[in-house]
């Protein structure tokens, strides 16, 4: 299988990507086309009655976002009848499309200490007003397997763990460590290509996570073995996600790889199949963690999320009984996955009504809509309407961070502004797989 993602190490102006050219994407950026939109259950289905969203070619005007599904245009004609007030837009389409390329884009830096704190991706291009946090790209409905918890034919991680690590990029895998040697920062966790490092973890760190990496044993004699399983957010996952204290986090290993201070960038292993690998363990803590990338801040975040799936599609074609009756099938499962992902501790709404309020240790309020529905909401189409309130919190963190205010205030730099595109942008962007969100793309 062909690994095709990028590098975060790579910034705008390494593109030749100035600030004149940035303000144009921002202009690129903007919906004026047409869509009739229509909710079916608990799914939004939007018909792309000008060819933005699903373009003849296949080729999306904007830079930032990959080719195929252009996922703005879609979130903007979302939002021309639906409120502020999700967190999350997973979308997905009935169009045979040439790619299998899920993504994951955060879409504001709402976190310090966690290895990202900027992103070139913005809320504004979806047409959010500033709740919306992250998007997903899913593509086809075709490429999802059937069954939820079923397994690719390619990555041997099932249709949940997917999206699960898609949303997990709005925080996943960016972390670095400082094990106190002289070294520095160093980016051995992650995994590493020639494009540079990615926002995986490394297969030879121990990580057991969605996020991949190695589900490793050490057998003591300086070989360990990888037993690819069902994954989960791992301990040092939900401190990064805000959902654990740094003192929840024990121990944590990798298996250097001879001198090189870089990770390794392979998939996982067949489910079930052993592989061994050589090399010698190095133990490290939440210390070096933070003394690479400092306290996280805030030191909490919202347990809770408001998730709206949306269907698009071409005009006169639009999705089957079948095709919604498999978004709902991972619309419902993605709940219970999440939860027992997080151990718990966090909660997803994906009703399109907001009603959900999560599980009796991370509860959530009914979104506006809950009670009034799209059309009663009190906003004019295509307005952003401002939600207020809070999400929960997990209950049982120490004081300091129950005290934390769940509401995260975003920096005004925080989100990658268009207008604001420089040195610091963060990761390289484009229509081919690039990181920080994940273009995590499958072999057709």
């Amino acid at each position: 299988m062909k690994d095709t993602h990028g590098s975060m190490g790579n910034a705008w102006s390494q593109r030749g990507i100035g600030a004149a050219a940035a303000a144009a994407i921002s202009c690129l950026l903007t919906y004026g086309g047409g869509a009739g939109a229509e909710d079916i259950g608990q799914i939004s289905v939007i018909e792309d009655t000008d060819g933005r969203m699903l373009p003849a070619l296949g080729i999306c005007s904007m830079l930032l976002y990959p080719n195929g599904l252009c996922i703005p245009f879609a979130g903007q004609a979302f939002y021309a009848s639906h409120p502020d007030s999700y967190d999350i837009l997973v979308f997905i389409t009935n169009k045979n499309l040439r790619t299998t390329e899920k993504a994951g884009y955060p879409l504001q830096a709402d976190v310090r200490g966690i290895g990202q704190d900027t992103v070139p991706w913005n809320y504004t291009h979806f047409g959010s007003g500033g709740r919306l946090l992250h998007a997903l790209n899913l593509g086809s409905v075709q490429s999802m397997p059937d069954d939820p918890e079923g397994i690719f034919s390619d990555i041997p991680i099932s249709g949940l763990e997917v999206i699960g690590h898609e949303i997990g990029h709005h925080w996943l895998a960016y972390a670095s460590v400082d094990l106190g040697d002289g070294r520095g920062v160093l980016d051995i966790i992650r995994g590493h290509t020639d494009a540079g490092t990615i926002t995986h973890w490394s297969c030879r760190f121990n990580s057991d996570s969605v996020m991949y990496g190695g589900m490793l044993t050490d057998n003591g004699d300086g070989t360990f073995t990888d037993v690819n399983g069902i994954r989960k957010y791992s301990l040092f996952d939900q401190y990064l996600m805000g959902l654990r204290s740094a003192d929840e986090v024990g121990p944590m290993w990798y298996v250097a790889d001879g001198g090189s201070l870089y990770g390794c960038a392979d998939w996982p292993q067949p489910r079930g199949v052993a592989h061994d690998i050589t090399g010698e363990r190095v133990d490290f803590t939440m210390d070096d963690v933070r003394r690479a990338l400092g306290d996280r801040d805030p030191p909490a975040s919202p347990c809770h999320y408001k998730v709206a799936f949306v269907f698009v599609h071409a005009p006169g074609l639009p999705p089957s009984a079948t095709d919604l009756d498999k978004v709902e099938r991972y619309r419902t499962a993605l709940e219970t996955w999440y939860a027992s992902a997080t151990d718990g501790r966090g909660s997803l709404d994906t009703r399109l009504d907001g009603c959900g309020a999560g599980t009796p240790r991370c509860t959530g309020a009914p979104s506006i809509q809950c009670e009034n529905p799209p059309d009663e909401v009190g906003y004019e189409e295509g307005e952003d309407a401002v939600i207020d309130g809070e999400d929960g919190v997990v209950d049982d963190m120490d004081a300091a961070i129950d005290e934390q205010d769940a509401a995260v205030d975003v920096p005004d730099t925080a989100g990658g502004d268009p207008d604001a595109v420089g040195e610091d942008a963060g990761p390289e962007v484009g229509g081919d797989g690039g990181e920080g969100g994940c273009g995590c793309r499958l072999a057709s």
